[in-house]
């Protein structure tokens, strides 16, 4: 359906972090690298909660404890100490990470703190050694103005705070994680809720990411960026999406999310006209319904009832239907309710009765649970398969979820998922959750900094474009790609040293070709092969090789651990080649292929250049290949 955002009142605030590459990490010296960490060092751990200085315990810590979950962390020594393992007190900040967080602040006419204090953050998913996250506050306040949706944006906050552990499998409540990542320093820029459609969304996290690029440290590759959204509709709370990593993932997140709290709010009111209350739901209590299904053919709860497990069932009075309302494409009410008990019980799903008679259960098995439950046509009646330890919790949260079925949607953390739909993540964290860090001292911001702030202001996004386009002529689009991929300083430095490739080319192979590359070579940092990249530019620079070969001589380069002139030899790539030789090949192509002699001549022209670059690769430049093609075919005409 289409929306109109004004009328449900949508507001929207980003949290995006950015991940940093200053060298270093933000409270060691560990450079900030990804590595496998095959036969690296190994420790297995649990974490547990603790109550704040005012005696709470944060929810969202809670929930992730009663998981019960096993950790076990790989310690790359490349990139890892024990201050990752949190067997060392954390070293002073890095202070080029802290400077580029107040040269954004600074840009954005934020206020700058004093002195910046480190927090603990607590988290209790095994991300974090320490079982929580340092964070700083480094300003409050400020805006930016978006060109592209011609209005300011609010800013809440910019923080410095270091990354989580890289999550390496998931097996059940065992977890692993790599600690190269943790410690690699993030800023978080936190935007008020001030847009407005999922269209305004993408445009203002371009556009605070290009600032962050201006800063000239932005870590680049996949999973250097992530966007938590807070998104909220007239009469409804503010939820939290975590974990949206693609611009355009944020439009489809937004789009989905508006629509499923839509739905969510059309349940509440039917539940309203139905007349049911809180207190009914509270009231319900399971049966152990393993009888009815002893015989079923529903292959999960048969293979339940062989391990000794049972069936239990909850009635949910005045649901019925509503269950397997489809509260947002492909999401509906019951999906709810399985995700809650899931994450809370670990137990695999539910089933209702909404969706039968389905799955090889019958209507006399539906009949009979209706029956057992005292369940009339306009109630709904969910049933699981669990064991005598869980069946509490997990009717406990289904109760829950029912109850708060009757307000609209609950205030909750939500993961993103690949296709733009959210699910289920754990409830949102109270203010428990913050507390100080003892171990490194508040950092003064100084004249001498302030002094460097001045000297050292971020250049406007809009005037790298423009120069972009006036200076090196280049389309507005192909401008707005460098700097959406994080790739203008790199850019910059090859057209100052290549001179004989246009920087249209240069601009079109590290937006398009590159990529390619990486992907091919399973790499997500560009620093990785920019100087396999710099050195084959210069090697068509001095006329060795054509710059078709480019790309195949980065691979093998990369590959094969050779430098590029070795693997131009590896690969026979050279740009003295004897064109005569060439012009036999077509000639012979020409007399001895009957299937070309029918094609019209513009096709014929492909043809050829397709035969001959795929015999002689980077071997040869295009534009004397088509020349050839054009002379030998005048010759052979009629």
């Amino acid at each position: 359906m289409e929306l109109n955002y004004d009328e449900v009142g949508l507001k929207v605030g980003l949290e995006i972090h950015f991940q940093l590459n200053t060298g270093r990490k933000l409270f060691c010296r560990c450079k900030p690298y990804l590595v496998e960490g095959e036969g690296a060092p190994r420790i297995v751990r649990r974490l547990r909660p603790t109550q704040s200085e005012l005696g709470q315990i944060d929810p969202a810590a809670y929930f992730e404890f009663k998981k019960g979950l096993t950790i076990e962390y790989i310690s790359p020594p490349e990139s890892t100490c024990l201050v990752e393992l949190d067997e060392e007190p954390p070293h002073e900040m890095d202070i080029e990470s802290l400077k580029a967080a107040l040269r954004i602040a600074r840009f954005i006419g934020a206020d700058i703190v004093d002195e910046v204090h480190v927090m603990r953050k607590i988290v209790v998913d095994g991300s974090n050694t320490t079982g929580f996250q340092r964070t700083s506050i480094i300003s409050m306040g400020g805006s930016v103005y978006v060109p592209s949706i011609g209005r300011e944006i609010g800013i809440q906050s910019i923080c410095l705070e270091e990354e989580a552990a890289r999550i390496v499998d998931r097996r059940g409540n065992y977890v692993i994680y790599n600690l190269d990542r943790l410690g690699i320093p993030l800023i978080e820029v936190s935007t008020e809720p001030d847009i407005r459609s999922p269209e305004e969304a993408v445009e203002v996290a371009r556009y605070i990411g290009q600032l962050v690029t201006m800063t000239g440290v932005r870590r680049r590759g996949l999973g250097s960026i992530r966007q938590d959204i807070n998104i909220s509709i007239s009469g409804g709370p503010v939820i939290e999406v975590k974990g949206v990593q693609k611009l355009q993932q944020l439009r489809s997140v937004i789009e989905f999310e508006v629509k499923r709290q839509i739905g969510l709010m059309r349940v509440a009111s039917e539940l309203a006209e139905r007349g049911v209350e809180e207190s009914i739901i509270k009231s319900q209590t399971y049966r152990d319904v393993s009888d009815i299904f002893s015989n079923t053919k529903n292959r999960v709860i048969s293979r339940g009832l062989s391990e000794g497990f049972k069936v239990y069932s909850v009635k949910l009075p005045g649901f019925g239907g509503l269950l397997g309302f489809e509260v947002a494409p492909g999401h509906r009410l019951g999906k709810e309710i399985a995700e809650r008990i899931r994450f809370w019980t670990g137990l695999g799903g539910i089933f209702h009765t909404d969706e039968m008679p389905k799955y090889g259960i019958t209507l006399d098995e539906v009949r009979k649970l209706r029956r057992v439950m005292d369940a009339s046509e306009d109630d709904a009646v969910v049933f699981f398969v669990s064991d005598v330890d869980t069946v509490d919790l997990a009717v406990a949260r289904i109760l829950e979820r029912a109850v708060e079925a009757l307000y609209g949607p609950p205030k909750e953390t939500r993961g993103a998922r690949e296709d733009g739909s959210t699910f289920y993540m754990r409830p949102r964290p109270g203010m428990a959750r913050m507390y100080p860090e003892t171990d490194i001292p508040p950092i003064l911001i100084d004249d001498n900094i302030m002094e460097y702030l001045k000297e050292n202001p971020l250049i406007p996004p809009y005037k790298v474009l423009d120069e972009l386009v006036n200076k090196y002529g280049l389309s507005r689009d192909m401008a707005m790609k460098l700097l959406d991929m994080d790739l203008y300083d790199y850019f910059i430095k090859l057209v100052g040293e290549i001179h004989s490739l246009a920087p249209s080319y240069i601009s079109s192979f590290l937006t398009d070709r590159l990529p390619y590359i990486m992907d091919e070579l399973g790499l997500d940092e560009y620093s990785n092969i920019m100087g396999l990249v710099m050195e084959g530019m210069k090697l068509v620079d001095e006329g060795v090789v054509f710059k078709e070969g480019l790309q195949d001589i980065i691979i093998t380069a990369y590959k094969e651990g050779l430098g590029v002139r070795e693997a131009v030899n590896k690969l026979g790539l050279s740009a003295k080649v004897d064109y005569s030789e060439i012009e036999e090949y077509i000639k012979n192509q020409l007399e001895s292929r009957m299937d070309l002699k029918k094609l019209p001549k513009n096709i014929l022209v492909k043809r050829l250049m397709a035969i001959v670059m795929s015999k002689y690769r980077g071997n040869v430049d295009p534009r004397r290949v088509i020349e050839l093609i054009n002379d030998l075919l005048g010759d052979f005409s009629g």
